[in-house]
């Protein structure tokens, strides 16, 4: 995969991940990457971006000085996630955080269980929340590109990508033009493209 070296800019996501030192790593520690999550979704773009920072934002609000750790959170998207692009911003938030539907990890005699913990659907005032189960604190956070100013695309090289009748050279531009969008969202403006609620 095409690795660009503005990945390497943006802040990382530190976990304590109390299930790798049970079952014979090393350590309990995790480090998530936009990179990781590109890896997920198999293409960067604004909304892997986004899920990456309302992750990454919504954590550093909720844990503070703490390391978050994994597992241990609630996830609560407030769409169907059939809706737009629900999934592909729950998929990022689940394998950062842990949280999953009922098809998630049972647990250990009780313990250390992520399933049944990503719901859609909530009646909530922000797009997503994450809530800690420790303490029951929980912030809400949106994706907010309505106040940036993105970098230029050309939209016609868009339309021509979509009906498959762009050169390699117009893909190319297009492709630049995108990454550099998601650059700006990224490094330009970070967690200040998400608001946040407690």
């Amino acid at each position: 995969m095409n690795y660009l070296k503005f990945f390497d800019e943006v802040e990382s996501i530190e976990m304590k991940e109390p299930l790798s030192k049970i079952l014979g790593l090393k350590s309990s520690m995790l480090t998530y990457s936009y990179f990781d999550c590109v890896k997920l979704a198999g293409h960067s773009c604004p909304t892997v971006a986004g899920a990456y920072l309302l992750t990454l934002c919504s954590l550093k609000n909720l844990y503070k000085k703490e390391i978050p750790v994994r597992g241990d959170i609630e996830v609560k998207i407030r769409d169907s996630k059939s809706v737009g692009t629900t999934g592909v911003v729950s998929n990022v938030i689940s394998y950062i955080t842990g949280a999953k539907e009922e098809d998630g990890f049972k647990g250990l005699g009780g313990n250390y269980a992520r399933n049944d913990k990503l719901s859609f659907d909530n009646d909530i005032d922000a797009e997503v929340e994450l809530v800690r189960n420790d303490s029951g604190d929980s912030v809400r956070a949106n994706y907010n590109l309505s106040k940036i100013s993105l970098p230029p695309l050309d939209t016609s090289i868009f339309k021509k990508i979509t009906q498959q009748e762009a050169n390699e050279s117009e893909i190319e531009l297009f492709g630049s033009q995108w990454q550099e969008r998601v650059r700006s969202i990224l490094l330009d403006y970070g967690c200040r493209a998400i608001e946040l609620k407690t």
